[in-house]
């Protein structure tokens, strides 16, 4: 059965009088610059529908805003997305986003309510490398919940990728919190 509303309304949808107006008789709720219906799960299928609303064209929610996503963390100000370096594309003048370019494997995104995302694993590793950056506050317990979001994984192999590759900034660094991240999970089990 098709939903009657959409996840996510904006002001393509609907006038801004009537989202506030909607929000106000307790019919909507506002998420990352959309408005949900109240019987909306707010999930990560739901909080990407809503991020596509200040979403550059072709980006992929990452960072914070992926761990937002996950609902491993808060959601941040401002978002953080990235794009594939072969993608050129530019942040709008309007947003109040954070736009990087990155390079993006085939594996490394997924799509969550029409939103690309990097996955758990990606999120984990960037914010391993990146995470003391504005705007980042990625803590052992972040790196965990992320490395275990999917299941089981091989972060030995993942760890050899990201130290192995020489240019790569805050390789090392990332790779031992990765590790304490791992040590984390398996003293959890």
């Amino acid at each position: 059965m098709t939903p009657l509303l959409p996840a996510a309304l904006t002001p393509a949808d609907l006038p801004l009088a009537e989202l506030n107006c909607a929000r106000l008789d307790g019919e909507l709720f506002p998420l990352a610059g959309a408005w949900c219906p109240v019987d909306a799960p707010d999930g990560p299928e739901t909080r990407g529908e809503a991020l596509t609303s200040v979403s550059p064209s072709r980006a992929a929610a990452e960072r914070m805003s992926a761990a937002w996503i996950y609902g491993l963390a808060a959601e941040p100000d401002p978002h953080q997305f990235c794009i594939d370096m072969t993608a050129r594309a530019r942040k709008p003048a309007e947003t109040t986003t954070q736009l990087r370019e990155v390079r993006l494997g085939r594996h490394d995104t997924r799509v969550l309510g029409r939103q690309l995302v990097t996955t758990p694993l990606r999120t984990a590793i960037d914010l391993a490398r990146w995470g003391r950056s504005p705007g980042c506050r990625a803590d052992t317990a972040l790196l965990a919940a992320l490395l275990a979001y999917d299941g089981p994984i091989d972060l030995h192999a993942d760890e050899q990728t990201l130290t192995g590759q020489r240019g790569i900034s805050f390789s090392r660094r990332a790779a031992a919190q990765l590790r304490e991240a791992r040590r984390l999970n398996l003293s959890r089990r």
